[in-house]
């Protein structure tokens, strides 16, 4: 499954304006002990925050740079001063959740989207915290998705919106659903290859390995050079006793991915059997 994060443009806080002057004293200790363990560009700019502690601009920096680095508890915690600041800004309670998916704390995410969402509730901000109660098997998943279908919005948004409800019955175990609601996204959306990737999966997983190879077949015309389908075609090659298209099919996935280690993998067992 595919986290939403990823399929979202992400909202940038460039609404940070003039921020609040607040107590400084634990930024100074904390930068202070950052010296020693960080690198020059990033001491650099906690001695300028140290030097305009007002700065948000300079702070959003830091915070960038600190998740670059995969920084991202630092990150967690320049943005928690950012809030002491400006607890009413949307922008960095939505940083603050995207900081806290990178962590796998789905509380502290959720808690962080929630706050966003009071200060501006729109479908973005909504459809990730939706994403993470259907990771949770959490039917407010699918309250907060019909609440959104109700308003109304563009067919991206439906799109998303039965994508995550096809998500939550698909984890909960109701796969004709969930079937239902990834078709119902691709109405909206014909080129949405997770949902046919999700589909394809639940077709594996039931051994219904011509169904699968269909489908991933549908995935491959959309998107020719997303190796995630050409991987998954091979598996049910291989599964219908395929082996030559199934190697053909493994070779072209690791050609677009030459990260996908199972691919390589199964390309050296295909070929050693037939040795």
């Amino acid at each position: 499954m595919w986290v939403f994060l990823e399929m979202r443009t992400i909202l940038l806080f460039a609404c940070l304006t003039t921020l609040y002057a607040c107590n400084n004293n634990q930024d100074k200790q904390n930068q202070e002990k950052a010296t020693t363990k960080y690198p020059n560009f990033i001491t650099g700019l906690l001695k300028e925050i140290d030097r305009f502690p007002d700065s948000a601009a300079l702070r959003v920096q830091l915070v960038d740079t600190m998740d670059s680095l995969n920084l991202t508890r630092d990150a967690l915690s320049q943005i928690d001063s950012l809030i002491t600041r400006d607890p009413g800004n949307y922008g960095v309670w939505f940083r603050k959740g995207e900081l806290a998916i990178k962590l796998a704390d789905t509380a502290l995410a959720i808690q962080s989207f929630s706050s966003a969402a009071k200060i501006y509730s729109n479908p973005d901000v909504l459809l990730t915290i939706a994403n993470l109660y259907a990771a949770q098997k959490n039917k407010l998943a699918l309250e907060l998705c019909n609440s959104i279908i109700a308003q109304k919005p563009d067919r991206t948004y439906i799109a998303h919106c039965y994508y995550i409800m096809g998500l939550y019955e698909e984890n909960i175990g109701n796969t004709k659903i969930a079937i239902d609601h990834f078709n119902s996204c691709i109405q909206n959306n014909y080129f949405y290859i997770d949902a046919y990737m999700e589909i394809g999966w639940i077709y594996f997983d039931q051994q219904k390995f011509e169904k699968a190879k269909a489908v991933f077949e549908t995935a491959i015309a959309i998107k020719p050079t997303e190796a995630a389908p050409h991987y998954w075609q091979a598996k049910c090659f291989e599964k219908l006793g395929q082996s030559k298209e199934a190697l053909n099919a493994y070779q072209l996935a690791f050609n677009l991915d030459n990260s996908l280690r199972e691919a390589a993998e199964a390309i050296s067992r295909i070929k050693a059997t037939k040795k």
